[in-house]
């Protein structure tokens, strides 16, 4: 609130008060003293009148904040779905497993905070002996990417990082005319400039005399400084996956620990036990193979449990593995504006950043939050996974919805079945201002 307009409200409030204050030199003598100066209703009619006029947020006078929302099992009905479409939105994704469109998903739905649908389809194996439960664990691919965001966002709000600084002001080997104008927010947005391909550059180094710690991510990043940008940083958007590799040495650099600073300050408070950020570290007996569709319309391994890593260390553009309920933990604490358990995780400003279009300070990033895919104010956000997984969450709908599969290059009907799931929801939508305010 505005001080001086504090101040006006503050001292029209006790002229008021003494002009209508009983005539009683001995206050204490007045049976109404106890209770403090009387103020006639019109009066403060006009202050509240006042108030409203020069449009001060409803925020300024909360004095708590509200209850976060915990993610509990519930009905549709319960939450203002309708039972019927929601059934049949979830009869497209098995069907699709039927028809061998997919080998197996599970999905989720989750509404103000209940889980209204959480079910698994098909199987998780190439032999068709595993069955795909709702608690399998999923390679979550680039669905990882929000999570390292909201890792950056973190150490933002310790004051380690600054979105706006180069990104040779943590790292050292960028420190060069390269790289002197990409900031760690053209990295999380996309609009670097930067057009390497691949997620790190072939061979990885080994351990020698010159690399003793090797093979290890901040080595294999380092070699990403030599690289110019093609693009002046913030001018043009192009997703890459190298640009969060580098983010996560970033965290590295500064926590001493990509995974565990993940693990310490995400995980373990959101209850988030069985996620982690790299396949060693993961359940294998509860994984899914990861499958490829054949030109012969066949299905052929990519990836299985008990395979090796793709890569030798954690990454940030990938390599979460999780669970369908466990990512529903990190979604529904965004819907929260950074609360969950009675913890707050997140600062509602970062909530706020990561989840709205960041064109205010890089021009390309229209349909690109950080660590999200959104593109109006308040809207929906989501992302996906090469590895077949994709998570939406609406704030407008307070909605949680995913589906999960494991079939690299095939896509399930995602975009049908999240149709159905928000034509499903009669309850009433919220407006941007309750979002923010909730």
């Amino acid at each position: 609130m505005n001080e001086s307009l504090m101040k006006e409200i503050s001292r029209g409030t006790t002229q008021r008060r003494k002009q209508f204050m009983p005539c009683c030199p001995d206050s204490k003598s007045h049976p109404d003293a106890s209770r403090g100066p009387i103020v006639p209703m019109h009066t403060l009619l006009r202050i509240i009148l006042l108030i409203l006029a020069v449009g001060l947020s409803p925020r300024v006078f909360a004095t708590t904040p509200s209850i976060a929302t915990r993610l509990t099992s519930g009905r549709a009905d319960q939450v203002g779905v309708d039972v019927e479409l929601l059934s049949k939105a979830a009869s497209m994704i098995r069907e699709s497993v039927t028809e061998d469109e997919i080998p197996g998903a599970v999905i989720l739905i989750a509404r103000n905070g209940k889980i209204i649908l959480h079910q698994a389809f098909g199987h998780r194996d190439l032999q068709r002996t595993q069955r795909m439960k709702p608690d399998s664990l999923f390679r979550m691919a680039s669905n990882s990417k929000a999570i390292t965001a909201a890792g950056i966002m973190l150490l933002v709000e310790d004051g380690k990082l600054d979105l706006d600084k180069p990104v040779g002001t943590y790292l050292k080997a960028f420190r060069n005319e390269r790289w002197n104008e990409i900031t760690l927010r053209h990295l999380l947005t996309h609009t670097s400039g930067i057009r390497i391909k691949p997620l790190f550059f072939t061979p990885v180094l080994q351990k020698s005399a010159t690399h003793p710690q090797a093979p290890d991510l901040r080595l294999e990043v380092n070699r990403f400084s030599a690289s110019a940008p093609l693009e002046p940083a913030g001018k043009t958007y192009s997703y890459n996956n190298a640009c969060y590799n580098t983010l996560a040495a970033v965290i590295e650099e500064v926590t001493g620990s990509y995974k565990h600073h993940l693990h310490d300050r995400i995980y373990q408070p959101l209850g988030m036990l069985d996620s982690c950020n790299h396949e060693s570290d993961a359940d294998h007996n509860r994984m899914s193979t990861v499958l490829r569709r054949q030109r012969d319309g066949t299905w052929s391994k990519v990836w299985k449990p008990g395979d090796a890593p793709d890569w030798p260390f954690p990454r940030g553009s990938g390599g979460m593995v999780s669970s369908a309920r466990d990512y529903a933990l990190f979604c529904q604490m965004l819907l929260n504006r950074g609360q969950y358990g009675g913890q707050q995780i997140l600062s509602s400003d970062s909530v706020a950043e990561m989840t709205s279009p960041q064109t205010r300070h890089c021009e390309a990033a229209i349909n690109y939050g950080l660590g999200w895919k959104v593109s109006e104010l308040g809207g929906i956000f989501s992302h996906s996974g090469s590895d077949g997984t994709f998570v939406w969450v609406d704030p407008n709908r307070d909605l949680i919805g995913m589906v999960l599969t494991q079939c690299n290059g095939t896509k399930p009907p995602r975009t049908e079945f999240r149709k159905l799931v928000e034509s499903a929801c009669i309850q009433p939508e919220r407006g941007v201002d309750e979002i923010h305010n909730k």
